[in-house]
């Protein structure tokens, strides 16, 4: 059954994440190469789009007060997927591990690709050649899944680490860049011929997948130090952080540089950081990009053992992914991962258009993680129907109001994926079926005496 925390916390809890730690995670997890190209998209609709992405992170912090209520509610190991589990059975509760996993260890090989154009910047020989290119992404993956089998305690100080160190420049940008802000270069408000409402939806449909990861502290709760309190507060702490940094820092963006020029670059944050404070600034915001690349991947590295770990806790995915190592992490089902998204990283970049490769990944994993999402969204929702007459009403339809908007967010973000990622999602589910079919098969031969239960157990004991 799924590992649910008792009021005494484990030994692993004990010395386990602490609150800026897991915060560090969240926002982390969140804040990834996304946010130093979406200007450049946005430009094309001026001012408007800034609205857009503010309704995109309302809908966040809707999605992270979900999170946080089923935090207190069932403080488990997995998040999302424990929470599809308990909600709808054992089929969904596989299929949100299946499809989470999916979408994480695709979005660290999608990082990892991108990433290499920001470390192009600095040293163009390793953009000019494929092999380099290769070699550099997957020495990142590697060291950071290295540091991940060192359990969550220090994938969280990388974390958090990684963190403050692309939260400030961004922060400074957002800030102290306001000098720069030139009400001319916004132009019109709407700047396409469209009608605003087509606008704003389509600005929240792109602006949807840069908030994948507000679910980050939920996932490794059996490591989380008095979870039922930490995992709540990291969450809403995080997720506001990241929306904070997002809007102000675009907005900045947005009034240091003609519209024109935005439209026109790749590297838009740079190109402001230059118009702010002079040519060095562009390099610099190049390094930054690199640390936020580092920081989403690690991140994700982390969730793509600890999903898995968790199913396999309660006999729903292969026997390899709980094991845990001596300090206490599934260190096979990490490497794992990062050997999938080394593997797809590597075969992104032996085809031509690098760019248009890595756009449908990152619309792919997020689209897979939608599923888990919504699955979560719909377990709230489930849950507080069931509580009526138990709390007030004031506060039950506060909660449920929260939980409509998150589930309606969720399904924004899927449709607004496109089709042929659908698609290959679609295909994905299925492919998990025999998976899923051989899981049963499996469980039926040996019992409820599953290897990542008694692994959890012995290394408690080992603690």
């Amino acid at each position: 059954m799924t590992q649910t925390m008792d009021k005494q916390e484990t030994p692993a809890q004990a010395k386990g994440l602490t609150l800026w730690p897991a915060t560090a995670l969240v926002t982390g997890t969140i804040i990834g190469a996304g946010i130093f190209t979406q200007p450049s998209w946005l430009a094309q609709y001026g001012p408007i789009s800034i609205l857009g992405f503010a309704l995109t992170a309302f809908g966040s912090l809707m999605l992270a007060l979900v999170f946080s209520s089923l935090a207190r509610r069932t403080p488990d190991v997995g998040g999302p997927y424990a929470f599809s589990r308990q909600g709808f059975g054992d089929f969904i509760g596989f299929q949100s591990a299946w499809t989470y996993w999916i979408g994480a260890w695709v979005g660290v090989g999608a990082i990892a690709s991108a990433m290499i154009g920001y470390v192009g910047v600095l040293v163009p020989d390793v953009v000019d050649n494929k092999l380099i290119s290769i070699a550099v992404a997957v020495s990142a993956i590697v060291a950071l899944t290295f540091l991940n089998t060192r359990g969550v305690v220090t994938g969280g100080a990388v974390s958090l680490l990684l963190t403050v160190l692309k939260v400030v420049p961004l922060l400074i940008i957002g800030t102290i860049g306001f000098v720069a802000f030139d009400f001319d270069n916004l132009g019109p408000f709407n700047a396409s011929s469209l009608p605003p409402i087509e606008v704003l939806t389509a600005v929240m449909a792109y602006t949807l997948f840069s908030f994948i990861g507000v679910e980050a502290a939920t996932i490794p709760a059996g490591d989380v130090h008095e979870p039922d309190k930490t995992i709540p507060r990291a969450t809403l702490i995080g997720t506001s952080a990241a929306a904070a940094v997002y809007l102000l820092s675009t907005a900045a963006v947005f009034g240091a540089t003609e519209r024109s020029d935005l439209e026109t670059s790749d590297a838009a944050f740079a190109l402001a950081a230059s118009n702010m404070f002079g040519s060095w600034a562009g390099n610099a915001v190049s390094v930054v990009a690199v640390i936020s690349c580092l920081g989403a991947m690690n991140g994700l590295i982390l969730l793509s053992g600890q999903i898995p770990m968790a199913a396999e806790f309660d006999g729903l995915a292969p026997k390899a992914f709980g094991k845990l190592n001596v300090k206490h992490a599934p260190a096979t089902g990490l490497i794992i991962s990062g050997a999938l998204a080394a593997g797809l990283l590597a075969l992104s970049f032996s085809g031509g258009g690098l760019g248009d490769v890595v756009s449908t990944l990152v619309l792919v994993s997020a689209v897979a993680t939608m599923v888990s999402y919504a699955f979560s969204a719909a377990a709230e929702i489930k849950w507080l129907a069931l509580d009526r007459g138990k709390v007030p009403v004031a506060h039950l339809a506060r909660k449920m109001a929260v939980a409509i908007l998150a589930l309606l967010f969720t399904i924004l973000a899927f449709v607004g994926g496109g089709q042929e990622e659908i698609y290959w999602l679609w295909i994905l589910v299925v492919l998990g079926v025999p998976l899923y079919i051989f899981i049963l098969w499996r469980r039926a031969g040996k019992g409820q005496n599953y290897g990542g239960e008694q692994a959890l157990a012995d290394q408690d004991v080992n603690a």
